[in-house]
């Protein structure tokens, strides 16, 4: 998909000049895979933060360390470094993802290991410019795709690990990871009573807020819910156990994502639920374990992962533009279209739309909410926040996350009772 043109010089100039080095972060992966829907000259740079991070996404890790996967050429690597400095963004690499963290746990296993990961990295930033590394293990201790290599011992392998990369690469390179809303886990399967060790060698982490609710839940429910409503985790939640556990809140970057994700409900009237006594909520319907076709590229035929793994199902995604370019929404999400009708749920702080003849159910983010997530960010204290992925906002979403986050003065919908 192409990237809508950009807004006008003025706006642009003046939203830059709010934005300052000690201003929070506003970062963004770009999706190295799909740079036939979003090329590096359409990254929408213009809405990074000054001294921001912009995240080549992604490389994958092998038994031996980690490639470039063969359908992303090395020529956008170069062209993604360049156009990130000279916008004034600090250009890290990713390692991992959903389908490239199979061989994490045995890189950092051993001390030997351990340098010879480091070293790779630090090789393949000096090669191409990269200023970082964000390590993208999903994850420690955790089965993620399913054929993962695990251990009991991952966490503290990781924390050994990030000793010597940060030794290997000095201290003005950067490190970041991407993490889970549940926190790094010991060899019991829960959190860790302390997460602060690891803040001494990483700059930053990006908290994966989003994915709470999916194939898997038993009723619909928002992808990325400010407060816990009926869902296993939310926004509130995860920033309240990273920073109980001593890792510090200004180096933590709150995700928020530019993708929806669908579901089929059972029926075509939405039924309301009452939650903690407080809120009357439709967010959350019972739904037929169906998950309906997502964006027009979206496919049903038979696919097998990195695992072997043999599908054959819609993961009803779609990505915030194509919910636009399709008409079923307004460009700044605030108003459904073309049998599509958006609600907003108060609990979650959330939008979702829904077409009663398809029994459509779809969760996204629109205008309203990213305003409400930056402003939460900034009222905890955080870093900033990353948007996954670059290509899904249209200016419009962009707009207000970017002037939410740096604005002194908050509109009144983005200041609920946020501490409720």
């Amino acid at each position: 998909m192409k990237f809508a043109q950009a807004l006008g010089a003025a706006a642009l100039a003046s939203l830059a000049s709010i934005a300052t080095a000690s201003s929070p972060i506003l970062a963004q992966y770009w999706p190295a895979y799909n740079a036939e829907q979003q090329s590096v000259s359409q990254i929408p740079w213009t809405y990074s933060s000054k001294n921001g991070i912009a995240y080549y996404f992604v490389t994958i890790t092998t038994k031996d360390g980690f490639e470039v996967p063969a359908d992303q050429p090395t020529s956008d690597i170069k062209k993604f470094v360049s156009a990130a400095k000279a916008n004034g963004v600090r250009p890290v690499f990713s390692v991992g993802g959903w389908d490239g963290s199979l061989h994490f746990s045995d890189l950092v296993k051993t001390a030997s290991k351990q340098a010879t990961f480091a070293e790779q990295i630090k090789s393949f930033m000096d090669k191409y410019g990269f200023v970082g590394v964000d390590l993208d293990w999903e994850y420690p201790n955790g089965v993620g795709i399913g054929c993962n290599a695990v251990s009991g011992d991952d966490s503290a392998h990781l924390l050994a690990f990030l000793k010597v990369l940060r030794s290997k690469i000095g201290s003005s390179k950067l490190i970041t990871a991407a993490v889970s809303t549940e926190g790094f886990l010991g060899a019991n399967g829960k959190a860790l009573s302390s997460f602060k060790p690891y803040g001494q060698y990483l700059d930053y982490i990006n908290l994966m807020t989003y994915d709470i609710a999916g194939s898997w839940s038993s009723t619909t429910g928002p992808n990325s819910p400010l407060r816990k409503c009926s869902s296993d985790s939310s926004v509130q939640t995860a920033i309240k156990l990273w920073t109980s556990r001593g890792f510090p809140a200004s180096k933590i970057l709150l995700g928020v994502p530019a993708y929806a994700i669908s579901f089929t409900t059972k029926s075509s009237s939405l039924q309301t639920t009452k939650i903690n006594n407080k809120w009357s909520s439709k967010a959350y319907q019972p739904w037929t374990g169906v998950v309906p076709k997502g964006a027009p590229g979206d496919s049903n035929a038979p696919t097998t992962d990195v695992c072997g793994t043999k599908t054959a199902a819609y993961s009803g995604q779609w990505q915030f533009k194509d919910l636009v370019s399709n008409g079923l929404v307004s460009s700044d999400g605030m108003h459904g279209k073309n049998g599509y009708k958006r609600y907003f749920d108060e609990c979650s702080q959330a939008p979702f739309l829904f077409n009663p003849s398809k029994k459509h159910y779809i969760s996204y983010e629109d205008s309203r909410s990213v305003a409400v997530k930056t402003v939460y960010a900034k009222q905890q204290g955080l870093g900033g926040v990353f948007v996954f992925d670059s290509a899904g906002f249209t200016n419009e979403v962009y707009s207000s996350l970017r002037s939410s986050l740096y604005s002194r003065k908050s509109r009144r919908h983005e200041l609920p009772a946020l501490h409720a």
